[in-house]
């Protein structure tokens, strides 16, 4: 097939990230292909021609009412654009909830769609994958149990790695990083979301002050977000690059369940994972989710290899507890290592180029 003309769309920053290198990729091969993006600043960067950013617009889980019409508005912008433009492939990534809607007008205007970046229809709410039967013609998953399971409905897919092993570098060697910081040099990820800051932030502060008290640890803040709403205290300093030679001087690390704990298992970092919804939000989790852990590297695991605090658990003196009880010498080798070799699970590099290639010559 032709590809003179690719449409791509990412809802989220670290889907968008993701979409934007693919398409890097995708230009290399084909230099001639003009690219038409919806995302946010960084599918931006390499479009041809942007249409509209919905990553900045914070339309993430259960839609508000004025997210809802902007992305009811966006789709028949996006119905226009495929009659007018008739791009000859749509490459979709995440993002379920709009981008079912995108795949099925596409099917109906008989453009083939693929699917970047399986949404977690493993986590809640299966049935989803049927209607990505109906209408994705090869799905490209990042872990590797979603190739079978959506093989089992239908669905052509393919395990082609996780990007992710492409951009995060491995720690240091296994000798060193069983060496821990004198005093310990502790890594607080608040999360990238307003939303999602403004739950977690009070706790990790709290639990930071603890482990300043029983440890006199240092700590780096990891943030995206320079203004943070609260002053750190002065043993906080903080981080606004996501620079991972920064955090390959971290110990240990206390974050959020998503990307950030699987981009520090993938380094090999020893973490204390913890997630707080809104009361309505984790009501409505509690019906939907099937899986029994949040973080990617338990789940993956089949255990619990680093531990986590949901919701009413995740307080600071649990929190720190873990902390501590990671850090000490007999814990922290073993479970170092058994994170380092966890990287091997999740592909070969090489992930972005695979896939251009993939859905180019499809």
């Amino acid at each position: 097939m032709v590809n003179n003309k690719i449409f791509i769309s990412a809802g989220d920053l670290s889907g968008e990230i993701h979409a934007a290198n693919l398409v890097r990729e995708i230009k290399k091969i084909n230099p001639s292909c003009r690219v038409y993006c919806a995302g946010g600043n960084n599918l931006k960067s390499v479009s041809d021609v942007f249409i509209e950013d919905i990553v900045n617009i914070n339309a993430f889980g259960f839609l508000p009412v004025k997210q809802f019409f902007f992305l009811k508005k966006l789709l028949k912008k996006l119905e226009t654009f495929f009659l007018t433009e008739k791009p000859d492939k749509i490459i979709l990534t995440d993002y379920y909830g709009f981008h079912i809607f995108v795949a099925k007008l596409a099917k109906k205007l008989n453009i083939p769609v693929y699917y970047y970046i399986s949404p977690q229809v493993w986590a809640s709410r299966s049935g989803r994958i049927k209607k990505l039967a109906e209408t994705v013609k090869k799905m490209f998953v990042i872990l590797p149990f979603e190739e079978e399971l959506y093989k089992k409905y239908g669905v052509d897919a393919v395990f082609v790695g996780n990007p992710l092993i492409d951009m995060v570098p491995v720690k240091q060697n296994f000798k060193q990083s069983f060496e821990i910081s004198n005093p310990p040099l502790i890594g607080l990820f608040p999360g990238s979301r307003k939303s999602v800051i403004k739950r977690h932030l009070p706790v990790i502060l709290e639990t930071a002050k603890i482990l300043k008290e029983k440890l006199n640890a240092n700590f780096i803040m990891f943030s995206v977000n320079e203004n943070l709403g609260v002053k750190l205290p002065e043993y906080i300093s903080l981080e606004t690059d996501n620079d991972f030679s920064k955090r390959k001087s971290i110990d240990i690390a206390v974050c959020p369940s998503g990307t950030v704990s699987l981009e520090n298992a993938l380094m090999g970092i020893p973490m204390s994972v913890m997630y707080k919804l809104s009361y309505f939000n984790y009501f409505l989790a509690r019906l939907i989710v099937k899986v029994k852990y949040i973080a990617i590297a338990n789940i993956l695991a089949g255990k619990e290899i680093v531990p986590e605090f949901i919701q009413c658990g995740a307080n600071p003196e649990k929190i720190a507890a873990s902390v501590i009880e990671q850090l000490k010498p007999e814990y922290y080798a073993p479970k170092t290592k058994e994170l380092a070799d966890f990287r091997k699970m999740l592909g070969t590099p090489g992930v972005s180029k695979r896939t251009a290639e993939m859905i180019l010559n499809d």
